[in-house]
C-alpha cells in the first residue's frame, strides 16, 4: 500500500492566549519543531478561524507552525465581536504575535482572506520580517471580488444562489450583503437560519460537485453566527483595504521567495488575482491547477501546497516548485 505524502495531525508544543488590547484575546498554538522555520499561517474567512487540518501540508521536523485565530474568530474571545475589529488591528496583531513568540523572520502563508491579510501586512510593514510568502487563491477585496460571491454570473441559473438569497426579503436581494451585515450586527431573530443558508451556499461554491451538508447542527449554529457576523462586517467594508494598494505593495516582495497557488475553476476568488500578483512580484512562482476550485484539500491543490512547503524547508526558496 502506498504511504501518504502528507503529514499526520499532532498536538501543539505550545498553546495559549495573547491579550492584544480593546478586550480581545487571541488563541494561538505552535506545532512541529521549536527550532524549525517559523511558518505563520493566516486563516481565511474573514471569520473562519484556524483549521488544524492545514498541518498535513507542513513537515513537523522542519517547521515551527504557528496558527492563530483572528479577532472574534474561532477560539479567540470575545467570539463574534466586531467592535475594535478591522484589518489595521489584525495586521498589528500579527506583528504583536511575531514579537511575543520571538519568531524572528517568518514564512507568512494564507489562503483566500488569509492571503489578503498577508498582503496587508506587507503593505504596512514591508518585507523586512519575512523569509517569504506562500499564498493560495488570493482574495483582494475589490468590488469584483465581492460581486463574484454575492452577485455571481448567471445568478438566475445558480440554484445555490437562489436558495441562499431566498432567505432575504425580495426587496433586499439586490443588495444581499448589506442586508446580511445589518441582520448579523443587530443579532436579529433569523440569524441562525441565515448562517445555515450562508454555509450551504459557501459549500456549493467551494465544492460544486460535492454533496453539501444542509442538516442544521444546533451545536454548530452559534459558531456559524459568530463567523458570519465577522465576515459580513469585513465584506461590507471591503475588508478595510484597497485592492490597488495591495497590488502596489506586493511589488515590495520582488526578489523574496513567493509561491502563488490557484485553482483554475475557483468560484470564490478570481484566478486573475493570482496572475496579477505574479506580474507584480518579480521572481514569484505561480501554479494554476486546472479543474480545481477554491478547496485547499482538492487533491492537486493539496499536493501543490505540500510541494511548495517541502521545497522551502529544503531549499529556503520555491525555485524548484
Amino acid at each position: 500500500m502506498t504511504s501518504s505524502p502528507f503529514f499526520p495531525l499532532h498536538s501543539p508544543f505550545d498553546e495559549g492566549y495573547l491579550d492584544v488590547g480593546q478586550g480581545h484575546r487571541l488563541w494561538f498554538a505552535q506545532y512541529g519543531n521549536p527550532d524549525g522555520i517559523p511558518l505563520l499561517w493566516l486563516h481565511g474567512g474573514p471569520g473562519s478561524g484556524s483549521s488544524l487540518r492545514h498541518q498535513i501540508f507542513v513537515d513537523p521536523s522542519g517547521y515551527r507552525l504557528v496558527l492563530c485565530d483572528q479577532r472574534g474568530c474561532g477560539l479567540s474571545t470575545p467570539n463574534g465581536a466586531i467592535v475594535d475589529n478591522d484589518t489595521t488591528l489584525l495586521v498589528q496583531d500579527i506583528e504583536t504575535l511575531r514579537l511575543h513568540l520571538k519568531l524572528g523572520k517568518i514564512l507568512l502563508g494564507g489562503g483566500s482572506w488569509g492571503a489578503c491579510l498577508a498582503l496587508a501586512y506587507v503593505q504596512k510593514n514591508g518585507p523586512d520580517a519575512l523569509l517569504g510568502l506562500i499564498l493560495r487563491a488570493p482574495f483582494l477585496a475589490g468590488q469584483n471580488d465581492i460581486n463574484r460571491f454575492f452577485q455571481p454570473d448567471a445568478a438566475a441559473e445558480n440554484a445555490a444562489w437562489q436558495t441562499f438569497s431566498a432567505h432575504a426579503p425580495k426587496a433586499e436581494r439586490s443588495h444581499l450583503l448589506k442586508y446580511l451585515a445589518n441582520e448579523f450586527s443587530a443579532a436579529s431573530s433569523n440569524v441562525a437560519t441565515l448562517a445555515q443558508a450562508w454555509k450551504y451556499y459557501e459549500q456549493r461554491q467551494e465544492q460544486p460537485d460535492a454533496i453539501a451538508d444542509i442538516t442544521p447542527n444546533p451545536a454548530e449554529t452559534q459558531k456559524l453566527i459568530a463567523r458570519y457576523r465577522v465576515q459580513s462586517h469585513y465584506l461590507i467594508n471591503h475588508c478595510f483595504v484597497c485592492a490597488d494598494d495591495l497590488l502596489q505593495a506586493a511589488a515590495k516582495l520582488s526578489g523574496l521567495p513567493v509561491a502563488l497557488l490557484q485553482g483554475g475553476n475557483d468560484r470564490i476568488c478570481d484566478p486573475d488575482n493570482a496572475v496579477r500578483l505574479h506580474t507584480q512580484i518579480a521572481g514569484s512562482g505561480l501554479r494554476i491547477v486546472a479543474g480545481a476550485g477554491h478547496d485547499p484539500f482538492h487533491p492537486q491543490m493539496a499536493v501543490g501546497l505540500l510541494e511548495a512547503l517541502n521545497c522551502f524547508v529544503e531549499d529556503g526558496n520555491f525555485a524548484r516548485w
